[in-house]
Formats: structure tokens, C-alpha cells, sequence
């Protein structure tokens, strides 16, 4: 995002850690690409983990975990908190079984998704990497979620992206090999 030109707004965007003025975003991507949850449009200053929980993703995974199942993936910089539905990524794993081991080596591995959801992201809208103006009166959050919609709209029916491209075909060999343990001969 561009400098604000007043100081004490600048300094709610501010990112120490990059030393820039940012808008804050999470996104949640399913296994065929789409963007199932997201909180859009916050100040620079407050940490991923924090958007998270202001935005109500916790909350959202929950949900869709409950009606839908499985289990979501986030790495080591999110929520301290245990949340049964989430496995996290690149701990540090002491005294840990082999199972613990190998589910941490492919959670880690798993969210690579998140790396290419955002690449896919921002290569259908190339403009995102260009800074966005300063404003208070709502064109940011409305650009970001447009953006979202349109992103989700280009997943769903264009359909190609690396996220699809690899977690949706062994998604679906595994669903039909369940169904076929399951029909009689």
C-alpha cells in the first residue's frame, strides 16, 4: 500500500518486520483452488495470526470442518491455541512419535498449496503487486474482495491452477478407490 501522508495513520500500517506499508490478508484455499474463507483489508501492523482471528477464519474452518470434514493446514507463525481441525506446519517436534513425524513432514509439505493459491493470485491480477492508494472510505476493502470473487470465479471455471492440478486428481483417486472398497464385485 502507498504511505499514508500522516504519520500516526503510516504507523498502523507499518510492518517492522519488512519495513513497508502493507494491507493484511488471509486466505483459506480448498483442494480445487477456490478461496473458502478469507478476512480482507486489515492494518499492516497486526500479524497474520491476529487477522485470522479478527477476520473469524477459526471460526469458518470450524464450520466447514464440521459439515464437510477433514482438516486444515497452517504453518508455525499462527494461533498458539489447539484447534482440533488444524494441523500445524513446521514445528518443532520433540520426544515425537513417527506418525507425529510424518504427519508434520506432509503438513509441511501441504502447505506449499498456500504459496501457489497466492502465486495463482496474483498472476491473474498482476496489478496486486503494484501499491494500492490510501483511502478510508471503503475502495480498498471493495477492490479485495472483488478481487477474491473474480479469483474464485477464474477457479471454478476456468479451472486451471496448481493447487487443482495437483491435490484434485489423488482427491479423487482416493474417493473412487473408498467407493470401490465399498460396492460389492
Amino acid at each position: 500500500m502507498q504511505q499514508p501522508g500522516d504519520p500516526d495513520i503510516q504507523r498502523v500500517f507499518y510492518n517492522g518486520w519488512t519495513h513497508y506499508t502493507y494491507v493484511s490478508n488471509v486466505f483459506v484455499f480448498t483442494p480445487d483452488g477456490v478461496i473458502v474463507s478469507c478476512a480482507i483489508n486489515f492494518p499492516g501492523c497486526i500479524h497474520d495470526s491476529l487477522v485470522a482471528d479478527y477476520g473469524d477464519i477459526y471460526e469458518k474452518l470450524k464450520c466447514h470442518v464440521d459439515q464437510f470434514g477433514g482438516k486444515g493446514v497452517d504453518d508455525s507463525a499462527f494461533t498458539s491455541r489447539r484447534y482440533p481441525f488444524i494441523i500445524k506446519s513446521a514445528r518443532t517436534l520433540q520426544s515425537a512419535t513417527n506418525y507425529e513425524i510424518s504427519l508434520n513432514e506432509d503438513a509441511t509439505s501441504l502447505r506449499q498449496s498456500a504459496e501457489w493459491g497466492i502465486r495463482g493470485l496474483q498472476g491473474s491480477f498482476p496489478r496486486l503487486t503494484e501499491d494500492i492508494v490510501y483511502e478510508e472510505d471503503g475502495e480498498r476493502y471493495l477492490f479485495l474482495s472483488t478481487t477474491v470473487l473474480l479469483y474464485n470465479f477464474r477457479a471454478r471455471y476456468v479451472g486451471y491452477n496448481q493447487i487443482r492440478s495437483v491435490f484434485l486428481p489423488e482427491l479423487e483417486r482416493g474417493t473412487l478407490d473408498q467407493l470401490l472398497t465399498v460396492l460389492p464385485n
